[in-house]
């Protein structure tokens, strides 16, 4: 970790000799320790802190909670009379849209970096050749993950790979399948460079490319210029490779993946890749915000206030009902080490008539909704199943049960940002699913099932359900037909918050080509209360909602033909 903390150090000074290549007169102004690109990258040492600047820019580019998941089956925003064109697909969804431009921005910056590494590489006067072909691959992996996301995003985008050193005035949008097409060379020659693990943690591996590259092969796989069950055979195949490779292993317990107080519980072999974050505030940044999201406003009620231990929600998204139904929560641990079924006084006080101290439950969220006249029975608060879409401090907002998944011991105070939690990208959870996903589309059910299975297992709260007297193990297991829903679903109890739920929702299409069997434009309408009303007596949204707008600063800026995704 003490090489991936340095990374963040880098950045600032990595991007400033990138912009200020071959422009002398800046350099002299303003370039204290006289480097330039072409005297610092060239040696060995410059170029370790090139190579480490491309994973600065990561922490920008996984942290858009709301474009990569509201208008989806499990999220929506945190006010139920919110106008978010993300969540509704109206109006407001534009090519004014602000995540739209800053991710656009956020990834071909990176891109670039990733560019500059590569050619950097050929340069080089001194070092060792086997790390010089490793952090090169390390850069076409990034760089096919940005490109991945980019064209699943907005479809046809530029192809850039080479370094930019220079005002590029005219860009074109090259087709999403060669898109693809550079998206898959990059990561096969990753694939024949990168090692299998690395003692610096939270460096792109092997295991990173072929994960990605099995996640891509899927997605190819149900677009109209993709492979079909050839592509769907080759990400079944790479992702079994990497759960055969004896480089990652599943945790044996879910919730030890995100307790804190498990030691190194965020450094396993069950991550293939996260981003990283230091509890040293010199490498921290302005530290992480995933503790900010999930959560409902505590400050809405005197008894929490500005509760450190509930901490400060970013109050932009929030879990929608349905997510919470998709629980088997007498046997499926996954759902406690998720949520809290309580929220506990943090400011002695009074609420409608009745005194709490400190520490007493102010709300109780049951499996088994209450009747009125159990509610009537307890001082504390009840709010059933079918209430979170109410609030009693507030109206207008929801209230359902608290994120405890990504909570942060690290943040000591109701602030912003902060954190000190590493954020997920790919675990070996989600391996399996993608294997799953790949098998069901095969028509192998058995080995669908077998995958879904060994995720259920672990799942499973320890013991005998006392109530049915069967194991919890036994009572987890699947038994019916796994589906691409099956798997959706799966997916949001295991990964909930980790996944980037739009592009999942988008991948998957019943019959490929056909837009009415796409899980985007039908389960989101389906599942989710705000956008369900929005969209009044459709049952599917509309086909350009599959693309994002392209940020029109950037068609104004072309000289050229840049065309806007239809529809917008």
């Amino acid at each position: 970790m003490k090489n991936i903390n340095i990374k963040y150090l880098l950045i600032s000074a990595s991007a400033l000799l990138i912009s200020i290549t071959g422009c002398k007169k800046f350099t002299d102004e303003n370039n204290p320790a006289n480097r330039t690109a072409e005297t610092y990258y060239n040696k060995f040492s410059g170029f370790e802190d090139l190579a480490k600047s491309n994973y600065a820019t990561l922490r920008g580019i996984v942290n858009f909670p709301t474009f990569f998941n509201l208008g989806t089956d499990t999220y929506s925003t945190a006010n139920i009379n919110d106008n978010n064109g993300e969540n509704l697909y109206n109006i407001n969804l534009n090519s004014q849209n602000g995540n739209s431009a800053s991710l656009y921005a956020q990834m071909y910056s990176a891109i670039n970096i990733a560019n500059n590494t590569i050619y950097w590489a050929t340069q080089l006067t001194d070092g060792n050749a086997a790390t010089i072909n490793i952090r090169v691959a390390e850069a076409k992996a990034l760089r096919a993950f940005y490109y991945y996301y980019l064209a699943e995003t907005f479809g046809d985008v530029p192809i850039v790979i080479t370094r930019t050193t220079e005002v590029t005035l005219a860009y074109t949008r090259s087709p999403e399948k060669d898109v693809y097409d550079q998206v898959i060379k990059d990561l096969n020659e990753a694939i024949t460079a990168l090692p299998a693990t690395t003692t610096d943690f939270g460096r792109v591996t092997k295991g990173f490319a072929q994960h990605l590259l099995a996640k891509v092969y899927l997605t190819r796989g149900y677009k109209t210029y993709g492979g079909g069950n050839a592509d769907f055979t080759q990400a079944a195949a790479l992702a079994e490779t990497v759960i055969s490779s004896g480089s990652y292993a599943l945790k044996s317990k879910f919730s030890d993946l995100f307790d804190p107080t498990v030691p190194n519980y965020q450094s396993n072999n069950e991550v293939i890749f996260s981003v990283q974050y230091s509890t040293n505030a010199l490498f921290n940044g302005g530290g992480n915000t995933l503790q900010q999201w999930f959560l409902w406003d505590v400050q809405n009620s005197a008894l929490l206030g500005r509760s450190v231990f509930y901490g400060k929600t970013n109050n932009a998204i929030a879990p929608d009902p349905y997510f919470f139904s998709l629980f088997n929560k007498n046997s499926d641990s996954r759902y406690a080490a998720t949520v809290y079924d309580a929220v506990l006084t943090q400011v002695a006080g009074t609420f409608n008539g009745k005194s709490f101290a400190v520490g007493d439950t102010l709300i109780y969220y049951p499996v088994i909704p209450f009747t009125a006249a159990q509610k009537a029975l307890r001082k504390y608060i009840v709010i059933n199943p079918d209430e979170y879409r109410t609030s009693p401090f507030l109206n207008g907002v929801r209230n359902y049960p608290q994120f405890k998944k990504f909570r942060d011991p690290f943040v000591s105070g109701y602030v912003d940002n902060g954190g000190a939690r590493d954020t997920y990208v790919f675990r070996l959870a989600e391996t399996y699913l993608i294997a799953a996903e790949a098998y069901v589309k095969l028509n192998n059910q058995a080995k669908a099932l077998a995958y879904i299975n060994i995720l259920r297992t672990r799942a499973a709260k320890t013991g005998t359900n006392p109530a049915s007297g069967i194991l919890y193990a036994t009572e987890m297991q699947y038994t019916g037909i796994v589906t691409l829903d099956a798997i959706l679903e799966e997916r949001a109890r295991e990964l909930v918050g980790e996944e980037f739920r739009w592009y999942e929702l988008k991948r998957m299409y019943e019959t490929v080509g056909s837009v009415s069997t796409n899980k985007l434009l039908t389960r989101s309408i389906l599942y989710n209360d705000e956008l369900k009303a929005a969209q009044a007596g459709k049952t599917i949204l509309d086909a350009k909602f599959l693309l994002r707008p392209i940020p029109q600063a950037q068609i104004d800026l072309n000289r050229g033909p840049f065309p806007q995704n239809p529809g917008y």
